[in-house]
């Protein structure tokens, strides 16, 4: 499994999520927005709007999408399901059975979605993704 994460919008192999001491320290993630039913956030709910992408080999990810089918949102929040192995370009859409490419934005690699919302993103590539298909 390769690890990496984005600087200044290019794909790198080094992880510096360890300190001096080669203790695990997590990076902060960036994007955190809220979808609101009442519309009082700029993410209004809304059916066909978003876009989730997932991980079936991360927990959280994972978790994501059996909140998902629990809760009826498959005709609502279209899916993306990336290889369970991280390449060495991150996650990957790949041909592996139970992946489900990227037919939202055409990504061979998810770090593809994160430099499209933002050109110069430094930080890691994680899953789960939920994408805003209106704003991006």
């Amino acid at each position: 499994m390769a690890l990496g994460q984005l600087v200044d919008g290019k794909w790198t192999t080094n992880w510096t999520e360890h300190d001096a001491k080669g203790e695990f320290k997590r990076m902060p993630t960036l994007f955190h927005h809220w979808i609101t039913a009442q519309g009082s956030s700029e993410f209004p709910a809304a059916v066909g709007r978003y876009h989730l992408y997932i991980s079936l080999g991360c927990p959280w990810a994972h978790r994501t999408a059996i909140l998902w089918k629990l809760k009826g949102l498959e005709n609502i929040v279209s899916l993306s399901i990336v290889d369970p192995i991280i390449s060495e370009q991150g996650w990957r859409f790949s041909d592996y059975s139970g992946c489900i490419p990227d037919a939202v934005n055409q990504a061979d690699y998810l770090w593809q979605i994160y430099v499209k919302s933002k050109p110069d993103y430094t930080g890691r590539v994680t899953v789960p993704v939920l994408w805003d298909k209106q704003t991006q």
